[in-house]
């Protein structure tokens, strides 16, 4: 029997008394016109941001397309052969394309698309970003548009840039960032008489401050040349007025960016715009704070620092990044830096504090292949985080989480479901219950991932699920994420819930012999503390459909270029 049981410390209200308590469960609004909906923060009035992703119906440009180019073909036929061996007919050809506008009308071909320009490049071929930002508002959510235009090819928005609301204040003040949008632009290279068509757009990613009455204000980067690149992570009203906003901004060029530059960027064979947004990691990057007063105008800009002192004849990037922040204005985020003992630079992330104008590690590492990032900090001045080490590549299965108290010094790692289990931590409250999420199965390639909650000093981390009704008809629900814990221990997460199935069109699907199909999808939901009798409940039956969110973090389910930033999982 697996028994519903609550740690003494579930909510502040119980006086952390032993007493019997639970959580229940109210599903938040989903995006009507996307498979998955998440949420990203909020506030403790209750005001919530998140986002969406698999967007339905994004539309198709075909009009450049050349349907002679043989990877085209060669994938249609590809996909062909897929549906004969499932025996399915496929419903489209590529003169349905063409002529016909069967992407955007036909489900396959549409699919087909999707699946064609994910592997063509980004400056020769339609972007479709498939994932939109959301505010909650009452009974709906809400498409919030950052940074994106209305098309001058198709109906509707390009559909072709990142959208991300990070944070929330206390009043309603969002920050976030998002890139510019892809314009199609015609190239005759040199010596040649046909035009090419080429996508480009006039920068990467800039931050972006929203009012409560809904004004953007955009965050400039310190260093502009060709764009430059800034993003918010997260905002605090001060403890006297005004706001801080946190994040990253480019300083410079990197020394090889600026050879590449000068050798390749000719405007020969391609436009300069399409070579330069070609170059991987142009910039140096530092983490960066935004002071604003009451009225939303900038007082003042400050980089924070890099963890270390590059050597003068360096050519490549280095990065810091500011991922939260607390009222009295304690940084938390990571940096490259150098090994203490012998000076020797870490190949990967450190976490790190910024206070008074310095770059504090959270912790020292001895091994090559460890990792450490600060994710949240409370206004007691606790900061949560994850450390590892690197395996086989990948560092999804070797995750724990830590507290470190920066007024003692005292670090302490959190525990997790068992050994071997990973974590990821995505809040700390004020009162010290952290939330996120963590591995639970011992084997498997794709091991599934719940939601926990965890106090500061407690022996061990509980499964949120333990804590709402039995899993039935009537409770569908598992939670897989937990996002964000209010002060008085409202939890925000992500749950999985099975539905009917859609295509990329949103259209339900049918098998062949005319059922509905069904499958898991993640949407948000704010989990209240009550009080209640512990529930036993029966062993649960095997999962039927795949848990979709249950993958690390819900930014690896939009690719997010920032992995590990707190409360933006990937995507």
């Amino acid at each position: 029997m697996k028994f519903k049981l609550l740690a003494a410390s579930v909510a502040v209200a119980l006086s952390q008394q032993a007493a019997a308590a639970t959580y229940q469960l109210t599903e938040l609004p989903r995006h009507d016109n996307s498979k998955y909906s998440y949420v990203s923060d909020a506030n403790e009035a209750g005001d919530v941001i998140g986002h969406a992703s698999n967007l339905f119906g994004v539309k198709i440009d075909v009009s450049y397309i050349d349907f002679d180019d043989s990877t085209l073909k060669s994938d249609y036929d590809s996909v062909k052969k897929q549906y004969e061996q499932i025996e399915e007919e496929i419903t489209f050809t590529l003169d349905d394309i063409q002529n016909n506008d069967a992407a955007n009308t036909n489900a396959q071909a549409h699919a087909f698309m999707l699946y064609h320009l994910s592997r063509r490049g980004a400056n020769q071929f339609q972007t479709v970003v498939q994932a939109i930002s959301l505010t909650y508002n009452n009974n709906t959510a809400e498409e919030f548009v950052v940074y994106d235009e209305q098309s001058s090819d198709y109906e509707g928005l390009t559909r072709s840039v990142t959208n991300y609301l990070t944070s929330i204040a206390e009043d309603g003040t969002i920050v976030g960032w998002g890139s510019a949008p892809f314009k199609k632009i015609t190239f005759t290279p040199e010596g040649e008489t046909e035009e090419e068509t080429y996508f480009v757009r006039d920068w990467r990613n800039k931050g972006i401050l929203v009012t409560p009455a809904g004004e953007k204000v955009r965050l400039e980067p310190a260093f502009t040349e060709h764009g430059g690149i800034s993003i918010a992570t997260d905002i605090k009203q001060t403890n006297e007025g005004g706001y801080i906003v946190v994040g990253q901004s480019s300083t410079s060029l990197s020394q090889r960016a600026i050879e590449n530059i000068a050798d390749d960027c000719d405007g020969v064979d391609e436009p300069v715009d399409v070579c330069i947004q070609s170059i991987s990691t142009p910039y140096h990057t530092r983490a960066y704070k935004w002071t604003f007063d009451n009225n939303f105008n900038l007082v003042d800009a400050t980089d924070l620092g890099l963890g270390f002192t590059p050597d003068e004849d360096s050519e490549i990037a280095y990065s810091s990044i500011a991922v939260a922040t607390n009222s009295d204005g304690l940084t938390v985020g990571y940096s490259r830096v150098r090994r203490q003992r012998d000076d020797r630079l870490l190949p990967y992330e450190q976490a790190v504090y910024f206070e008074d104008g310095e770059i504090k590690r959270v912790r020292e590492v001895e091994s090559f292949i460890e990792y450490s990032q600060a994710v949240d900090v409370n206004d007691n001045g606790t900061i949560v985080g994850v450390f590892g080490r690197f395996s086989g590549g990948s560092r999804d299965y070797d995750a724990t989480g830590f507290y470190f108290n920066t007024t003692s010094a005292e670090f302490k790692e959190i525990p997790t479901y068992f050994e071997g289990s990973a974590t990821a931590i995505n809040d700390i409250n004020n009162n010290g219950f952290v939330v996120g999420q963590g591995v639970i199965e011992k084997s498997g390639s794709n091991r599934r991932r719940e939601a926990f909650l965890y106090e500061i000093g407690a022996e061990k981390l509980v499964n949120i699920n333990s804590l709402l009704p039995c899993k039935s008809d009537t409770f569908p629900y598992t939670i897989a994420e937990a996002v964000k814990i209010t002060d008085d221990n409202k939890i925000y997460a992500i749950a999985t819930k099975t539905v009917e199935r859609r295509n990329t069109l949103g259209e339900i699907e049918k098998d062949s012999k005319g059922e509905t199909e069904y499958e898991s999808v993640s949407l948000p939901v704010l989990l209240t503390p009550i009080s209640g009798e512990p529930e036993s409940c029966k062993p649960p039956e095997a999962e039927t459909y795949e848990r979709q969110s249950a993958s690390w973090s819900w930014l690896s389910l939009l690719a997010l270029p920032l992995v590990a930033l707190r409360r933006r999982r990937k995507a």
